[in-house]
């Protein structure tokens, strides 16, 4: 049911609203039955049987007094097949067998209009009037058989309940509701263009069995804050990412791979004002600092500041201790011009 305001606005709007035939409507305004308020104060009765059933459900509906359900019509998918049987199937396998030749099917009519499926549905009609739905996706335009075949026993394979044919299924459908161009590709001598194809059918394999949302790929984000450079994406709606900056030849990684979420506070003596560090304890452990490179500055993001925060500035240093552990600390805040007293943090570790 719509709001109290919601509900003093719609009373207040008038009998146009409910889009009537022009004769209905006149018939209301005569009545002295000018907005939905003066309509809705009286009985459903009297008024559907002098302006029609037709006035009320409209009144009704507008009102939110019924439920007025909205059935979309859905796109007709790229591709369909079916196959019908005479007597119904009663075993998963041979249901199984039935939808690879389906997708060989599929196949034939896909490379006729250079285009590969990327989501395929299989409908599993059982002759009570039951309707088993297994859908698959690809991260690449797919259109071998035996690659749906699996992707389908994947999916069979992860369900909680197994398939029950019950009394059989007397019709199989295969539809094939998104499909992109895909044209012959030619395989070079390095096995480039199979290596791609074999890391993609890996990544269908999996989000099929254990969920597109599990198989993640991190990708690069436009941001200097080093928590928010990257994304984890699901692999399978990313098959071709963003390439990474290509790394310095002969310089050491700018960024740990290892960071903390949140950055770890450490207890640090360094020189004052932005001297780089020299002792911290991190863990209740004291590390003894060989080497320092930085600082490295990053500012806050002041477009994005929430309430409350300073935005202070962070000086990071890649540090060795004398063991040879090296680490990616910061300091958060310029001493005297954003704090008094800066805090130190951990926030990666190097390999």
């Amino acid at each position: 049911a719509p709001a109290r305001d919601e509900a003093a606005a719609l009373r207040r709007l008038p009998v146009a609203a409910l889009e009537l035939e022009a004769e209905a409507e006149r018939a209301l305004r005569r009545a002295g039955l000018k907005t939905l308020g003066d309509l809705a104060d009286r009985p459903s009765a009297p008024l559907a049987a002098r302006f029609g059933a037709g006035a009320t459900d409209r009144l009704d509906r507008v009102l939110g007094r019924s439920d007025s359900r909205i059935t979309p019509r859905r796109a007709l998918p790229a591709l369909m097949l079916e196959r019908r049987f005479a007597e119904p199937i009663t075993t998963a396998d041979t249901a199984m067998a039935v939808i690879g030749d389906l997708a060989g099917a599929a196949a034939g009519v896909l490379e006729e209009r250079c285009r590969g499926g990327r989501r395929f549905v299989a409908r599993l009609y059982r002759s009570d009037g039951h309707v088993i739905d297994l859908a698959v996706e690809s991260g690449l335009p797919l259109r071998d058989p035996a690659r749906i075949q699996r992707l389908f026993e994947e999916r069979v394979g992860a369900l909680a309940d197994p398939i029950d044919p019950g009394f059989g299924f007397d019709m199989i459908r295969l539809a094939v509701p998104r499909d992109e161009p895909l044209a012959a590709a030619q395989l070079a001598l390095e096995g480039g263009t199979a290596r791609e194809e074999a890391v993609a059918a890996l990544i269908d394999r999996l989000s099929t069995r254990v969920g597109r949302r599990r198989v993640r790929r991190f990708v690069p984000r436009d941001s200097h804050l080093p928590e928010q450079e990257s994304l984890a994406l699901p692999a399978i709606d990313l098959p071709d990412p963003a390439p990474w900056p290509p790394a310095e030849a002969g310089e050491p990684p700018p960024r740990p791979i290892h960071l903390f979420d949140p950055p770890q506070p450490i207890e640090v003596i360094a020189g004052l004002p932005d001297g780089p560090p020299q002792r911290f304890r991190w863990r209740r452990t004291l590390h003894e600092v060989l080497r320092a490179e930085g600082p490295e500055r990053i500012g806050a993001q002041w477009w994005r500041r929430p309430p409350g925060d300073p935005g202070l500035t962070r000086d990071y240093y890649r540090v060795e201790d004398v063991r040879g552990r090296r680490f990616w600390l910061f300091r958060h805040g310029l001493y005297g011009d954003e704090c008094a007293d800066p805090r130190w943090y951990m926030h990666g570790l190097f390999a």
